[in-house]
C-alpha cells in the first residue's frame, strides 16, 4: 500500500468521524422564532412610578395601554413625556392596534390627584369601558 492510499484512508475517516451541526442549528433557530412569536412584551410607560397599595384591585385581562403619572403631574405613554391633550390620540392609536386592550393608569403616590381624575375623564369619554387604575407595585 502506498502513502497516497494511507493518507486518503486517513482524510476519509476524519470527515466521517466529524458531526454535522447544521440539524442542530436549523432547530434552535426554528425553537427561537416560536419563542420570539409567541411571546408578549410588556409596555412600560417609562417613569418610576412609586405606587400606594391597595385593598382590592381588579386583574386587567386581554393586554394593557399604560399611562402613567408621575409625582410633579406630568403624564407619561411609552417612555415619553406627554400633554393630556394628545392622550386621546395616543390611546386610540393603540387601541387600533389591541383592540382588547384595557387601558391603564399608574400614579405616583405624591401625584396630583386632579391630573388623574382629568386624565380618566378624558380616557373615559373616548371608550366604553373605564380605563383601570393600577395602585399596586407589581
Amino acid at each position: 500500500m502506498s502513502l497516497r492510499d494511507q493518507a486518503g484512508r486517513s482524510a476519509g475517516a476524519q470527515e466521517e468521524s466529524q458531526i454535522d451541526l447544521t440539524p442542530m442549528l436549523d432547530v434552535v433557530f426554528i425553537m427561537l422564532i416560536f419563542f420570539i412569536v409567541t411571546s408578549s412584551f410588556v409596555k412600560e410607560p417609562g417613569v418610576e412610578i412609586d405606587k400606594p397599595g391597595a385593598g382590592t384591585t381588579e386583574a386587567c385581562p386581554n393586554g394593557t395601554i399604560i399611562f402613567a403619572v408621575d409625582n410633579q403631574g406630568k403624564i407619561h405613554y411609552n417612555k415619553n413625556e406627554i400633554k393630556l391633550e394628545r392622550a386621546n390620540f395616543f390611546a386610540k392609536a393603540a387601541k387600533d392596534e389591541t383592540p382588547r386592550a384595557n387601558i391603564v393608569i399608574q400614579a405616583d403616590e405624591e401625584s396630583p390627584a386632579y391630573v388623574v381624575e382629568q386624565l380618566f375623564d378624558t380616557l373615559r369619554s373616548t371608550f366604553s369601558a373605564p380605563p383601570c387604575v393600577s395602585t399596586l407595585d407589581e
